[in-house]
């Protein structure tokens, strides 16, 4: 089998990628066609890695391509539900990207071992990030880093995390912006979908009479407004 070029991450995964911390395991969760661990085994990044995905048919492309850039040694393909098959020795890094919040929290939920400040949560969600961030919070996990990216004309944000309890921090902006900086281009750009979401919803609470909701929202997209 020869060898292969390597691809390019786009930039949604390239960010998360550079939040993996260096020569540690990885599990990435819902691994798709385990781009990410490849990407990151054949820079030298990391020691190894689980790609992990519930589903068969993508599993068997990630397996197809561990081959084809020969990083076997490194990385394996695993059939599991979340975590629920990747014991905690094997994880210090866990990326969970590209599915929903509600869906990374009960991930998180179903896997205790991840309350221990050694292990570092890369989430990358797509629905959802306000209750996310809420239950993050909620359950003990601190953020050490939020940034945002613009990947084909989506807007994403990827969250670091650890467990942590004394260094949460929350305000009424939490949930909306979490650590983001609308000061920076591609922060300012997600910010700005997060206010048209507000306010279409601030819209609806008003027309079916819940004026004092709205007002509340009101307010909270204003003191967002004013960080931008």
């Amino acid at each position: 089998m020869g060898l292969h070029p390597l691809f390019t991450l786009g930039p949604r995964l390239q960010l998360c990628a550079s939040m993996v911390r260096k020569n540690v395991k990885l599990a990435d969760v819902g691994t798709d066609h385990a781009y990410l661990p490849i990407w990151l085994a054949k820079k030298a990044i990391i020691s190894n890695a689980v790609a992990a995905d519930i589903r068969q048919g993508p599993l068997e492309k990630a397996k197809d391509n561990i081959q084809r850039y020969h990083v076997q040694d490194t990385v394996t393909a695993r059939l599991s539900d979340g975590l629920n098959k990747i014991s905690p020795n094997e994880a210090d890094d866990i990326v969970i990207a590209g599915m929903g919040g509600e869906m990374i929290n009960k991930i998180i939920e179903n896997a205790k071992w991840l309350k221990d400040s050694n292990k570092r949560l890369i989430l990358q969600p797509m629905t959802s990030v306000p209750e996310l961030r809420k239950y993050l919070a909620e359950n003990g996990f601190a953020l050490l880093k939020e940034q945002a990216v613009i990947d084909e004309n989506h807007a994403y944000t990827v969250i670091l995390s650890y467990y942590n309890p004394k260094l949460i921090k929350t305000d009424e902006l939490y949930e909306y912006i979490g650590m983001l900086n609308p000061k920076k281009q591609a922060d300012r750009e997600y910010v700005s979908r997060v206010l048209v979401s507000l306010s279409k919803k601030a819209r609806g609470m008003e027309i079916s009479g819940k004026n004092r909701e709205a007002q509340k929202l009101y307010n909270i997209i204003d003191n967002i407004k004013s960080k931008v």
